[in-house]
């Protein structure tokens, strides 16, 4: 159906993810805060940049950080112009070809509602140039006898504004949504740098940068003092072969514990610790996976996915005591409790009858059986059950009668999550109770190093460099 207005060139901040990072993007390129401060006038300057960096990138070598950004073009429009294998390399011709795209709309043509921000457009588009479209075995994507779908000026330029916003491989993309406008922006920004980075010495002349996770992590904790957030982020893979579309996301509780961490240092030194555990290093001592972003990812709910991963992986990773070090269990003790109180609003000292039960039990024997029993039967609440009840029973006969309050044990011993979470919490404290009675567990370990207050979720402050 027509709309009778002009057609408008203004630059609009929608809810679809890929013309939301392309709007802010706009908005870094011009140098502006807000997306309503992007002019006519800068929306031609960006797209000025826009169409040069494309036709730099279609003409390039394969062999610089030119032909990287081709690679990263053909990802998103792999039925463009610009990428096709037979594409011009006139420079003129392609520069003429990709202004086209974005010239003002023909006023007096027919006009319909743009299909992302609802404002006059004379332009029809598909899958040509738009990104995140079916595979090439898709006859048609588009409805019966619809020649396209409308797209304004200020839209298209930010579908095409695009990669400079959103997080690259050579092959795939991810893109962030917040509740809080100014987490996006700074996402953003940090991925216009990136990009700036990949076109003049491509991916090979990257430092170690930080995964999209871990930048989100970095931006929240940056905005913890505005309202709680949530975030999604939109992983796509558009190649023409097989695309895919995978979301993971943050709860609103995230941004709140983030911000809480940097507020205690045992829970700072904790998430350090655990950064450097998931960042594996090959014989030349370099990281081969960086660790910043494999913390950050356990903080992130993927669909269809395990949810809470954090607390699973702390404990994972206690399970050999003889190879963890007593500020690491400390550390790691201090983040599940803070996780607990936060996404659940649980209250970890509940159960520390429960703890000084099985300290207490365990406590009666110098050797470590009676631990390995319990670490036995921690995962399971049926086996938790049997062994308080033996545990119990052991100390009434000893004259240590060690009660605990029916209702705690509700949560401990269900099935499902819940029971897991709260099973989590109860073996670092029953580590921590062991260890004030003065039974070692685990190994001493160095001191850590001084804690300078200054964590950074994307892992700048270990002093790497970062895009």
């Amino acid at each position: 159906m027509s709309v009778v207005q002009a057609p408008a060139s203004s630059l609009l901040l929608t809810e679809h993810p890929l013309q939301r990072c392309g709007a802010w993007a706009v908005t870094v390129l011009a140098d502006r805060e807000r997306v309503e401060q992007v002019t006519a006038e800068l929306l031609d300057g960006v797209t000025a940049r826009i169409v040069e960096d494309v036709v730099e990138a279609a003409v390039a070598q394969k062999n610089g950080g030119a032909y990287d950004w081709w690679k990263v073009l053909f990802a998103l429009y792999p039925n463009s112009k610009p990428t096709h294998a037979k594409r011009e390399k006139d420079r003129t011709a392609l520069r003429e070809e990709m202004a086209r795209l974005f010239a003002p709309d023909d006023a007096g043509g027919p006009v319909w509602a743009c299909t992302f921000c609802e404002q006059p457009s004379g332009v029809l588009w598909a899958k040509t140039t738009l990104p995140m479209f079916d595979s090439i075995r898709a006859v048609n994507t588009l409805p019966p006898a619809t020649a396209g779908w409308p797209v304004c000026r200020g839209c298209r330029v930010a579908l095409w504004a695009l990669p400079y916003g959103a997080w690259l491989t050579a092959g795939s993309a991810t893109v962030l949504t917040c509740d809080n406008p100014q987490v996006e922006r700074q996402f953003v920004r940090r991925n216009v740098q990136r990009a700036g980075r990949i076109r003049q010495l491509g991916f090979d002349g990257l430092p170690a940068t930080a995964g999209p996770e871990a930048v989100t992590l970095q931006a929240l904790r940056e905005h913890a003092s505005d309202a709680p957030a949530a975030t999604s982020l939109w992983m796509f893979k558009n190649d023409n072969q097989e695309p895919w579309l995978r979301v993971a996301g943050t709860r609103t509780g995230v941004a709140r514990f983030v911000h809480l961490l940097m507020a205690d240092p045992d829970c700072r030194r904790g998430w350090k610790v655990l950064r450097r555990a998931l960042a594996p290093r090959d014989r030349q001592g370099k990281a081969t996976v960086d660790g910043a972003t494999a913390a950050a990812r356990l903080l992130f709910d993927r669909e269809g996915g395990q949810s809470d991963r954090l607390p699973m992986e702390l404990w994972a990773r206690s399970a050999d005591l003889e190879k963890v070090p007593r500020h690491t269990l400390v550390g790691w003790r201090a983040l599940c409790r803070l996780y607990v109180e936060v996404m659940f609003e649980m209250d970890p000292d509940r159960i520390k009858p429960v703890a000084e039960l099985l300290a207490t039990w365990i406590a009666q024997e110098a050797h470590r059986g009676r631990f390995n029993l319990y670490r036995r039967a921690a995962g399971s609440g049926y086996e938790l059950h049997k062994l308080l009840i033996t545990a119990g029973a052991r100390l009434y006969l000893d004259g240590k009668d060690q009660r605990v309050v029916p209702e705690v044990l509700g949560g401990l011993l269900a099935n499902g999550s819940q029971g897991w979470r709260e099973r989590t919490v109860l073996f670092f404290e029953v580590i921590e109770t062991l260890h004030r009675k003065g039974v070692t567990i685990g190994v001493p370990g160095e001191e850590s190093e001084e804690d300078d207050g200054q964590t950074r979720f994307d892992g700048d402050d270990d002093g790497e460099e970062h895009a």
